[in-house]
């Protein structure tokens, strides 16, 4: 059976020996993969790797690379819409029906799973059904394949020659998905890209917004080389507890069985497989009571003093409104009519925090915002 990506390609091996490591990497590995057809030169693929999300499979490619291990080996499988697969050594002189097979002797890598995705470009490591069993060859995608994701060794992508990759993957091919003309690589280490990581940018939920959903959809602004995020979610600033501590392979991570009453702080960093950046500044929100709503103002209020010591001027409202006050619990705290365009409030009564107001003309909410009493 031949090594395989999900059911396509299975091979069994018996052999866990360690590899070395030939290269220390101060940023992302840079190789070209030369190409040929039939012997004729096809073009170069170049591709980074990503030792600071999957260290042992870079060094055990870069560590094949210091052998010239795969030069003559061939791309052995192409899918159109999937990928294409190479680096088995039976694709350098054996017999085309032994290719993916691989060697039993070949030393194996430990999974390193991640919060990756499989996107076009992506390079991975193909495996057999034991998760430990990869070694050379790897699979380079064509198309995002979302159901490889946690489930298959992400370690590196294409940076220049997708063009090839989609020339490789769309050859003629036989019965078994082999190019029916020999596709052959020649890989060298070109260089390193020493990029540093980005911080991230949030920019949702609000800061010091409020809401009375117990699940929040956090987002930040995407990097352009962001292939991990690791997101924290405290109940307090200085995060000395978690409520959350997850990474997420794109820029937004829904946080659930959030408690009504409780402020939250998160903060976000990012990793581009090859740095790891630091904490973005710290935002927060609050869960309110049942029946408040998103108190991101669509017309806000027009009060001023805000914060005061509970002493508020309203201005601007409409000649018959109805003010409504809330703590963060949901209660009602105090309902008035003021029958005039301008009021002035006494909340000095109350303890200090956070209060929702609500403008409610002929029962629809004209204003919203929030009252903090210091």
């Amino acid at each position: 059976m031949k090594k395989h990506v999900l059911l396509f390609l299975v091979a069994v091996f018996v052999c866990f020996s360690a590899f070395a490591q030939t290269r220390t990497f101060s940023g992302k590995p840079v190789y070209d993969i030369l190409t040929k057809r039939n012997g004729n030169y096809l073009g170069t693929i170049t591709v980074e790797l990503f030792p600071a999300i999957a260290p042992l499979h870079v060094a055990n490619f870069d560590s094949l690379v210091s052998t010239q291990f795969y030069d003559s080996t061939a791309f052995h499988r192409v899918i159109p819409g999937f990928m294409i697969q190479g680096g088995d050594p039976n694709s350098r002189s054996g017999p085309i029906s032994t290719w993916g097979y691989g060697d039993p002797n070949q030393p194996t890598v430990n999974a390193e799973f991640t919060a990756a995705r499989h996107l076009r470009g992506i390079l991975s490591a193909a495996r057999d059904i034991d998760t430990n069993s990869a070694n050379s060859q790897f699979f380079i995608c064509v198309a995002p394949a979302s159901w490889l994701n946690g489930q298959y060794s992400i370690y590196g992508r294409v940076v220049s020659g997708m063009n090839i990759v989609d020339t490789i993957v769309n050859e003629p091919r036989d019965v078994n998905d082999n190019p029916l003309l020999k596709i052959e690589m020649f890989i060298t280490l070109v260089g390193s890209n020493d990029t540093l990581a980005t911080v991230p940018v949030l920019n949702q939920p609000l800061n010091y917004s409020y809401a009375s959903s117990l699940a929040r959809v956090l987002k930040w602004d995407a990097q352009s080389d962001g292939i991990i995020y690791h997101v924290d979610v405290s109940t307090d600033s200085t995060f000395a507890t978690t409520y959350r501590s997850v990474d997420v392979g794109t820029n937004q991570y829904t946080v659930t069985g959030l408690t009504s009453g409780n402020t939250y702080y998160w903060r976000v960093k990012s990793n581009n497989g090859g740095d790891t950046s630091g904490f973005s500044t710290t935002w927060n929100f609050s869960v309110s009571g049942v029946g408040i709503e998103d108190y991101t103002p669509f017309d806000p209020i027009h009060v001023a003093p805000n914060p005061s010591k509970g002493l508020f001027t309203f201005s601007d409202l409409p000649s018959e409104s109805t003010i409504e006050i809330f703590d963060v619990t949901g209660r009602s705290v105090l309902v008035t009519k003021p029958n005039a365009t301008s009021y002035a409030l006494d909340l000095s009564a109350q303890a200090k925090g956070v209060y929702f107001c609500r403008v409610v003309e002929d029962g629809r909410v004209v204003q919203r915002g929030k009252l903090v009493v210091e």
